[in-house]
């Protein structure tokens, strides 16, 4: 028969060995849940970053998540993998802002890049409070200025851009209007070589970004007007023409919507040559060729380099990925080519 006090010392080693034997398995469960909560947490920040770029002009732009503020555009922001909200914002002036908003599907663990292309100035709070105030003067305004552009027999028609101060050609400039700035002792005398498809109402052509300031110095002496190049954003905003589509007429390229290398059905069969300007329709604000036919001057320089300006929209003879309204092109001033031209820009008084 066992003694009592071995039987005692039995039941104690037992139970120390529950005690601890229970022990370590809360321990192992809980150092298991530390695991699984630390894994959670790198999954949400899994380093998915959303890289937000904007167009030159709008650099410094105000970039905000799901309606935080995040800095300036351009800008890599750390996002959770999911659905976010992308706002950009850049104020035109007191009562006026452009805005950028979408909603953007970040996979895990990407870097998903958003080039961002700012709307049309809309009225802010505080626009939408003056505008009433406003309209009438602004209507005034727009209507005595149209009827002294009427009397200019060779000025090249305008078109004022909505929620904007300033207008846009309608057309590029043509072969008609440089003339009438050569006969009349402007443009430096330059006679722009017609590359044998006629000159009237084809787009001027070869002419480069100091000829066009040569017909832009005449026209605004002659007329008392200060024309000028578009700027890159002005020109962008006059090309897209509210839409958000590839092209101002849909996100397919199609048949006949402009004057491009494969734009055409049946353009392999002719020559590559302009067309008069207005030969397509025109994009929802009235302008006409602002994508194809020729490529056009703008003010804005490339990459910070003002040695090269910046030329937009395409050309006859380049394909349809060059048609994008955010493509750009950078030459030097001094280029005479045959499917460059320019459109004038005015800012409204």
């Amino acid at each position: 028969m066992k003694k009592p006090h071995l039987r005692r010392l039995r039941v104690l080693k037992n139970s120390a060995f529950l005690f601890f034997n229970g022990d370590f398995m809360k321990l192992i469960y809980f150092l298991f849940l530390f695991v699984v909560a630390a894994s959670s947490s790198n999954a949400y920040a899994a380093d998915s970053i959303l890289r937000v770029v904007c167009a030159v002009d709008d650099v410094g732009a105000d970039v905000s998540v799901n309606g935080k503020f995040k800095g300036e555009c351009p800008l890599d922001i750390k996002v959770p993998m999911g659905t976010v909200k992308l706002k950009v914002q850049k104020k035109v002036d007191a009562f006026s802002d452009r805005i950028f908003e979408q909603k953007i599907r970040v996979d895990y663990a990407v870097v998903k890049r958003v080039d961002v292309i700012l709307g049309a100035p809309t009225l802010n709070a505080e626009g939408k409070r003056v505008k009433p105030e406003q309209s009438k003067v602004s209507k005034t305004q727009e209507k005595s200025a149209e009827k002294k552009l009427k009397a200019c027999t060779f000025c090249p028609e305008m078109v004022p851009i909505p929620g904007t101060d300033f207008e846009i050609g309608k057309y590029t400039v043509t072969f008609d209007e440089w003339d009438a700035c050569v006969a009349d002792g402007g443009c430096n005398g330059y006679m722009p070589v017609q590359e044998e498809i006629g000159r009237g109402l084809q787009p001027v052509i070869n002419v480069s970004w100091n000829d066009a300031q040569s017909y832009i110095e005449w026209l605004s002496k002659k007329t008392g007007k200060n024309y000028r190049l578009p700027s890159e954003s002005e020109w962008q905003i006059a090309a897209r023409a509210g839409t958000t589509t590839q092209y101002y007429w849909g996100n397919e390229l199609g048949f006949k919507n402009a004057n491009c290398r494969g734009c055409d059905n049946n353009y392999d069969k002719k020559k590559y040559t302009t067309t008069e300007v207005g030969s397509y329709k025109p994009n929802p604000y009235g302008l006409y060729d602002m994508l194809g036919n020729v490529w056009q001057w703008t003010d804005g320089c490339r990459e910070g380099d003002c040695a090269k300006l910046v030329l937009r929209g395409g050309s006859f003879e380049y394909e349809p990925e060059y048609l994008t309204a955010r493509y750009r092109e950078g030459i030097e001033a001094t280029e005479r080519i045959n499917n460059l031209g320019f459109r004038l820009a005015r800012t409204l008084p």
